[in-house]
């Protein structure tokens, strides 16, 4: 279940919490200024970031532009109607949403739901780009290897990829870690 972090004064965090929790969100965290809040975030990742502006310690911009830059975080920022413009306007292009107080608890609740759904997506992406790293990079040490095993021992490209994937069979381990081995081989001679 997700998990959010609000940035309030104590009553209105309090008031959040309570919304959150019947939102679905299961663990939800306090903090009371900025500098507590990058404390926390540091510690652990939630899905929801709200900043109730202002904060006692900053207006909010900054912790807002620091969690959508170091984090997967989704950021609601919550502001006075007649400054909401003028936030958005320096926050939107790092990812920050803007809403203006006071909320209706229609609007804040389909907001909530378009952040979450916002920060899966995100997740997913993340994910998917680390899993596509990683067979990069298999690629890279399997290609090496082959290099090593053509120039070493005459194989042909072919001979040499066949090599690689029988090892890995028959020693139960990745291509990835063959490669590994026959890299380490090559160093230590």
């Amino acid at each position: 279940m997700p998990s959010a972090l609000i940035v309030s004064t104590a009553e209105y965090a309090k008031k959040f919490s309570a919304i959150l929790g019947q939102a679905g969100y299961e663990s939800v965290a306090q903090a009371h200024s900025g500098v507590e809040a990058r404390q926390l975030i540091i510690d652990k990742d939630y899905a929801l970031l709200i900043i109730n502006a202002p904060l006692v310690d900053e207006f909010g911009y900054d912790l807002a532009i620091y969690a959508t830059e170091n984090t997967t975080m989704s950021v609601l920022m919550l502001v006075r109607a007649d400054i909401a413009e003028a936030v958005e306007a320096k926050v939107e292009d790092y990812g920050a949403v803007v809403m203006s107080k006071p909320l209706s608890q229609e609007g804040f609740f389909k907001t909530l739901k378009a952040l979450y759904a916002n920060h899966n997506r995100m997740n997913n992406i993340i994910q998917s780009n680390r899993r596509l790293q990683d067979k990069l990079e298999e690629l890279r040490l399997v290609d090496r290897a082959k290099c090593i095993l053509i120039a070493l021992e005459g194989m042909s490209e072919e001979e040499a990829h066949k090599y690689i994937e029988k090892n890995a069979m028959d020693m139960r381990m990745s291509k990835k870690q063959i490669a590994q081995k026959i890299i380490s081989l090559k160093q230590h001679d």
